[in-house]
């Protein structure tokens, strides 16, 4: 089958149309034939060489959107034809190709409404969003979020997640994205280039850091006692987070079938949506042109890869 992988580690010329052996099924794996898939920045990171381990050729992706095409033997939950989306259990889970096996435990149907363009936009970014906020982070109605990187693709997801969970949310981003982070629902939005930004914003409950940087540390004067950042994108200095009074923790998703049924349950109740920037295709220059955009650091939204077109 097809596939868009790498041989070596590299830049993003390094991406290439390869021909690989179908997925191996296990007794409890789904085999998916994709439709679409998405753009995340551990993609170019793993392609850099982030994972020294790998074996090549590595097959990036982690969003899974397609229909179920075969079984494994003790598979209970989904049949022939059945239309869904997820993220794997492994990174990369190798979604740019044209089928994938994944764990019945972790798969779920698409959401009535969605396309599986929709849907593909959907499930590392919008897990990585609700996973924090709700089961590590905690937030409860009242509280006060902010959202740094509130315009990216995990971050569009936070803002509206955070706004389901009850929560008052402060987003930042880029001066284009100050309007998209408001249509989704934030109730303060700040340009981080603007001088004496911490002075804008009120004390919060907690942090999503959804970007890093140099400024993490900053952002921990406008917590209050007790409270916490979270970052999906750097690990905070413990030393300062204690100094101020507060928590502070690096995290990556643990992939969940449960808490993507909530997802697809969020998104039939219109209370989250992707926001996808643009669809490329599947092929070697799409690819490349993917990566250079989510290289950039100034992504909007979602960034999807059409791999079959819906019937």
């Amino acid at each position: 089958m097809k596939a868009v992988g790498i041989e070596q580690f590299g830049g993003r010329e390094q991406l290439q149309l390869l021909e690989i052996a179908e997925p191996e099924l296990g007794k409890r794996d789904v085999l998916i034939d994709m439709y679409a898939t998405s753009v995340n920045p551990i993609d170019f990171k793993i392609r850099e060489g982030k994972k020294q381990s790998l074996d090549f050729p590595v097959i990036p992706g982690n969003d899974i959107a397609g229909i179920v095409i075969g079984k494994g033997s003790e598979v209970t939950q989904f049949s022939i034809g059945d239309r869904v989306f997820a993220t794997p259990k492994q990174i990369p889970g190798a979604t740019y190709a044209e089928r994938v096996a994944i764990e019945e435990s972790l798969l779920t149907r698409l959401p009535l409404q969605a396309s599986f363009q929709e849907a593909a936009a959907t499930p590392l970014a919008a897990l990585t969003a609700w996973q924090n906020l709700k089961e590590r982070i905690r937030v409860k109605k009242g509280d006060h979020v902010l959202i740094i990187g509130g315009g990216g693709g995990v971050g569009t997801f936070a803002i509206q997640s955070a706004k389901q969970l009850g929560a008052t949310v402060t987003a930042i981003g880029g001066s284009d994205s100050q309007s998209l982070m408001k249509k989704l629902g934030a109730d303060h939005v700040l340009n981080y280039k603007k001088k004496s930004i911490l002075k804008r914003i009120e004390p919060v409950d907690a942090v999503l850091d959804c970007v890093g940087g140099d400024q993490q540390r900053s952002f921990f004067n406008v917590i209050k006692g007790g409270g916490c950042l979270v970052s999906i994108a750097r690990q905070p200095d413990q030393q300062a987070a204690e100094n101020a009074g507060i928590t502070a923790a690096f995290t990556s998703i643990s992939p969940s079938g449960r808490l993507m049924k909530e997802i697809r349950e969020l998104m039939e109740a219109n209370a989250i949506q992707p926001m996808i920037t643009k669809i490329y295709p599947f092929t070697e220059k799409g690819l490349q042109e993917a990566h250079e955009q989510i290289e950039s650091g100034h992504t909007k939204g979602k960034l999807v890869i059409a791999i079959k077109e819906e019937s």
